[in-house]
């Protein structure tokens, strides 16, 4: 859309005059007083003006607005309002009691109060400042702010961030594939390997019901291709709880037990649904790659996440863990086939509510894991704010041969979040005495807000020799000659954040961990700092792995990078180069030159040169594309005795109603865009998304339970289309696939100059109507008159206070060079 179509559009033209009018020191305030001047001051070129609705003091004119709604000075959603003439010709907002309900007004109080009737349905009006008492609404016609101002008595006392369920929408029912495809190639002194990863993450939604499933195919060289599907459920939303109900292959909490696989139901509160509670836990994945490696992230010995990445450091933030809790296994393969392995712990912060807050789960099922027993159990949690500062939590699980009780408290206190709980289990294995042990857990948090230092996690746990979790327990089920061989004495982890300045930050995590009846530890750590000088950005990245139970291999790697712009300030284009050294593996500098290729920045290069001590030198390629259908990646490298290909694809194809729209990676809940047969219409602050052919986009990443802003781009539309709104409000819940549609009018823009009988002028403000009383436009001081979307044969007719006239018109020929045409034609009296 051209610069003077922004300018020109539908929500600027019918304010355009009315800015007009307020610069001469017409506003709001004169409406309570009936006004008559001359409008002499306002007639351009000796054009007549119709000043029917100003003169009782309105900024605007009766019709519907897109206006932004705001109650008690916050924002709580933009819709389209209409605005009406009272007996007095005083314009005003037409406010339904619906509406007052989606803003959070307590009707029900005002209702019994005598305030508002109570047998009115939600389309009916309400006069809210006269009903209401010290009520107010206001509108500001020149930043399109629609403000109510409510007595907090009459006002629903909701938190910060909560939207009311009765707005929450499960979307559509639609069928969705969301999809990683990897592939790699390395052949090195002759010897070819292959490796190729799919993952699937596969949905139905039906109504409440989200029907899902995890799947991945893994193999190459020297291995067969399997396929196995992690895990298949079903599950709902149930309000009234403010939790979900799941059946099917699902993980257990890991707020208070580990967290395990199992094969049942469960039903448990989902925190998202609370005001400003959606507190969870992702963990950050990093280490360092020697050469152009693929990286595998594994829990319970299923793949959940594989990407390639170049030597030097990475860091993974976008997984999708299981549970709640469980060790995640990071394999890390080096293009020459060396493979490292560590191991990273995920769970919860402190456990913490607020006062009066209820966190709850209850599971039914057998443990499920490939190849291993299947016991049957039940477990139940809860989490309970007794006050401000304190809150207790507990929970029972009991199992064929096993069970367990955990009893704990969380304190919020000036040294940080602490939460400390014991767990007591009592287990029996084939042929074996009971094993009866406790396992003691502290966990830690606090922000240092006068050194800016965040420690995300300190945890530590000990047990004694007896103590089993469920997954131990079933270890012993399997390996009856080894029962309690190896298990878990003792493990500490310590994440800290330290923000040095502005530009600086370093990063510390360590792990470390003990067994019983094995000698030795595990540790891995790493430490990393990163910071710039201007737009030259550097850092540096240390680890060290340790005592691996199986390898009992050590190693120590070393990384620092440079990158700085090439050309001006601030440009796309960067230069980068990267050392890595390991004790026990390869040294290598790496520089590449990279950026963007196009000014929406969807299409990327990559050009890199790699020297290391045991390959040479080695050159390669890559290049990227996110587009509207998927994320697409190649890269290519050559070396002295090796050669590397990586072809990466990642994207979404949904099934709906209107057909199959392909998309960009989903997410957990996402919305479906329809502009009907307007193509390649985007959505601001997502450059690669872009309408089909058939005029529908997928919308990756919504926020389940909040308020999501869904705004067209109008620069990606054509001349010839107009839409009557370009914003739309969603609300999903979790899981939901929601739709938003625009109406949208295809069409020629034009410009009647309009000349009246004996070559006089239309008046200023008056308007134009189709054939079918549709409100066109309205007339400028020089008689002109904007329109679109008219028939190319027609007729039109235009109204003032004191007359009308008609226009009967035909087109030549559309010009779609021109932003509009301009068509002098007469007007006549009618």
């Amino acid at each position: 859309m051209s610069v003077f179509q922004k300018k020109l559009s539908n929500r600027i033209s019918r304010h355009l005059w009315a800015t007009c009018l307020m610069t001469l020191g017409l506003t709001s305030e004169l409406s309570a007083t009936e006004l008559e001047f001359n409008d002499t001051f306002l007639q351009m070129n000796g054009a007549p003006i119709d000043l029917k609705y100003f003169e009782q003091g309105n900024a605007i004119p009766p019709g519907t607005y897109s206006v932004d709604l705001y109650l008690n000075q916050m924002l709580i959603k933009r819709q389209d309002i209409a605005f009406s003439a009272d007996a007095r010709g005083q314009v005003k907002p037409v406010v339904s009691l619906g509406l007052l309900k989606e803003l959070g007004v307590d009707t029900q109080k005002a209702q019994k109060e005598g305030l508002i009737a109570a047998d009115i349905d939600n389309e009916t009006p309400v006069d809210v400042p006269a009903q209401i008492e010290g009520s107010e609404i206001a509108f500001d016609s020149t930043s399109l702010i629609l403000q109510f101002s409510i007595p907090q008595a009459y006002v629903k006392r909701v938190s910060r961030g909560y939207v009311d369920p009765s707005v929450w929408d499960n979307g559509i029912t639609a069928f969705y594939s969301d999809y990683q495809a990897n592939f790699n190639r390395n052949n090195s002194r002759g010897v070819k390997s292959d490796y190729h990863y799919l993952g699937l993450r596969n949905g139905f939604n039906l109504g409440g019901w989200r029907f899902r499933n995890d799947s991945a195919l893994t193999g190459g060289n020297g291995s067969a291709s399997t396929f196995k599907s992690n895990r298949n459920y079903v599950e709902r939303d149930i309000v009234r709880l403010k939790g979900k109900l799941s059946l099917g292959e699902l993980y257990t909490p890991g707020e208070i037990f580990d967290s395990v696989r199992f094969r049942g139901a469960q039903i448990a509160s989902d925190i998202g649904m609370l005001p400003d509670n959606e507190i969870g836990y992702a963990p950050v994945i990093r280490g360092i790659a020697e050469t152009n490696a693929t990286v595998e992230v594994r829990q319970g010995g299923y793949v959940i996440y594989s990407a390639a990445v170049p030597p030097g450091a990475f860091e993974f933030t976008d997984i999708y863990p299981s549970g709640s809790n469980g060790d995640l296994q990071i394999k890390i393969i080096e293009a020459d086939g060396r493979v490292r392995e560590y191991q990273q712990s995920y769970a919860y912060q402190p456990v913490m509510t607020r006062r009066g807050n209820l966190r709850y789960s209850l599971t039914s099922g057998e443990y499920s894991s490939d190849g291993r027993p299947s016991p049957k159990f039940t477990q139940g949690t809860l989490v309970y704010g007794l006050t401000d500062n304190i809150t207790s939590y507990g929970g029972a699980l009991v199992g064929q041969g096993y069970h367990a009780i955990n009893l704990g408290a969380g304190v919020n206190s000036g040294l940080g979040g602490i939460s400390m709980d014991i767990t007591s289990s009592e287990s029996k294995a084939p042929s074996r005495k009971v094993a009866k042990g406790h396992s003691a857990r502290l966990l830690y948090s606090k922000t240092l807000s006068a050194t800016n230092t965040t420690f995300t996690m300190a945890a530590y746990r000990y047990s004694t020799e007896g103590y089993r979790s469920l997954s131990q327990h079933v270890d012993d089920l399997l390996y009856r000659d080894r029962a309690g061989y190896g298990i878990q004495k003792s493990r500490l982890d310590l994440n800290v954040n330290q923000n040095l300045s502005q530009r600086s930050s370093l990063y510390l995590s360590m792990g470390e961990t003990s067994y019983w009846r094995t000698q030795g530890r595990t540790r891995n750590w790493q430490v990393g700092f990163s910071s710039s000088i201007s737009d030259v950005s550097y850092s540096l990245a240390v680890a060290r792995t340790q005592g691996d139970q199986m390898s009992r291999g050590s190693d120590t790697q070393l990384t620092a990078t440079l990158s700085m712009p090439i050309g001006k300030s601030g440009s796309s284009h960067r230069l980068s180069s990267n050392a890595v050294s390991s004790q026990n593996g390869d040294t290598s500098i790496n520089s590449s030159v990279s950026g963007y290729l196009d000014d929406k920045q969807t299409v990327n290069y990559l050009a890199q040169a790699n020297h290391s001590k045991l390959s040479g030198t080695n050159t390669g390629v890559g290049l990227g594309w996110d587009t509207p259908s998927a994320k697409l990646t190649a890269n290519y490298s050559q070396g002295r005795d090796d050669k590397h290909l990586d072809l990466n694809a990642s994207g979404s194809v949904v099934v709906h109603s209107g057909g199959v729209t392909l998309g960009q990676p989903l997410g957990e809940t996402f919305g479906l865009l329809e502009i009907p047969d307007v193509n390649n219409a985007g959505v601001s602050g997502w450059n690669a998304v872009r309408t089909d052919r058939k005029g529908y986009a997928v919308v990756p990443y919504m926020q389940p339970y909040r308020y999501n802003w869904i705004d067209l781009d109008t620069q990606t539309l054509g001349t010839d289309t107009e839409v009557a709104e370009t914003s739309k409000v969603l609300v999903p819940t979790r899981g939901a696939i929601v739709k938003a549609s625009y109406a949208a009018q295809s069409g020629r823009r034009l410009q009647f100059e309009l000349q009246a009988d004996q070559g006089g002028r239309i008046p200023f403000g008056a308007q134009g109507y189709d054939d079918q009383g549709k409100l066109l436009g309205m007339v400028d001081n020089l008689s002109r008159l904007l329109v679109f979307g008219v028939p190319d044969q027609g007729k039109l007719e235009v109204r003032w206070a004191q007359g009308s006239c008609t226009v009967d018109y035909k087109l030549e020929p559309a010009k779609k060079e021109l932003a509009y045409e301009r068509v002098q034609i007469p007007c006549r009296a009618s």
